[in-house]
């Protein structure tokens, strides 16, 4: 398949503070050059952040020609509540939403809908739909979402979110493409017929990721353990391992006619920076993926 057809969007969530805003101002710079489909702007874990993600969402589309997507999850907000963001977004001109069902501010806590809400995202789909006509992206879990109890039920809980309106899924991160494959199989052998997005996450700390990684039920293979533990000494080749897992992936995707990308950035572009340039260019050495991280950052 031909790189030139690779298409990538971003997510980002809103800074915590002026330094951190002028650094995410910095890296969406460095990001824009790929002409990603759009960014999405996270909502934080139980709707705590709802008013900086409303504020940023409205930032981004004004001070940008990059296409905006808000995230909007069920917890902790009424359906009053979610329906006034999402009619305020489009009044501003943005019209895509990542519907989600959200999770508790605290670890392991069980998922309770506000008595007000909406009960989960296929519900807030139904609802979004009457506010307006948005494009809704919703998430995928290739390895089960951890309430789910097994993969046909969380299959049908997607199946739901498509039957409700959905246009596109994007995935939770994994690391191996058979995880990818299997889910889309799973997929079509239920009916979802819609775009499904491979969601990648570069990993710039692998204790970091790993820790992520066991809250929302992603496995990480041994061989990247291994990996990682033969270079954590070496910041300058720990970089290039994660470039060339991320960007391996891809193109092992791609190899799978998959031609857009979904990067979880955490707020940090450099590797992911890298790794989209590494897949429209060409491999590089470890000495020309540091130049081109250099050559942006002038």
């Amino acid at each position: 398949m031909s790189k030139n057809n690779l298409k990538f969007s971003f997510e980002f969530f809103p800074p915590k503070n002026k330094d951190a805003e002028e650094s995410f101002w910095k890296n969406f710079k460095k990001l824009e050059i790929f002409n990603p489909n759009f960014v999405s702007v996270t909502f934080g874990a139980g709707g705590g952040e709802k008013d900086k993600t409303d504020a940023f969402v409205r930032k981004v589309n004004e001070k940008t020609r990059t296409l905006v997507a808000g995230h909007l999850t069920c917890v902790g907000m009424t359906r009053d509540e979610i329906n006034n963001i999402a009619e305020g977004w489009l009044n501003v001109g943005v019209n895509k939403i990542v519907a989600l069902r959200g999770d508790t501010r605290v670890p392991g806590k069980k998922y309770q809908p506000h008595p007000n809400g909406y009960i989960n995202a296929a519900d807030m789909i139904r609802g979004l739909k009457q506010v307006g006509n948005f494009e809704i992206i919703v998430a995928g879990y290739p390895e089960k979402h951890p309430d789910s109890p097994n993969f046909e039920a969380d299959i049908k809980n997607l199946k739901q979110k498509v039957d409700e309106g959905a246009d596109k899924i994007i995935t939770q991160f994994f690391f191996e493409k058979d995880v990818f494959l299997r889910f889309r199989d799973r997929a079509l052998s239920a009916g979802i017929k819609i775009p499904i997005i491979p969601g990648i996450i570069p990993i710039d700390d692998y204790e970091r990721i790993n820790k992520f990684s066991k809250n929302c039920g992603t496995t990480v293979p041994l061989w990247i353990k291994k990996e990682f533990e033969s270079c954590k000494h070496i910041p300058e080749y720990y970089n290039f391992v994660s470039t060339k897992i991320t960007s391996d992936l891809v193109n092992d995707l791609q190899s799978e006619d998959i031609q857009e990308f979904h990067f979880y950035t955490l707020n940090k572009c450099r590797l992911s920076l890298i790794a989209c340039t590494r897949l429209l260019q060409g491999d590089y050495s470890l000495k020309e993926m540091e130049e081109v991280y250099a050559s942006q950052i002038k």
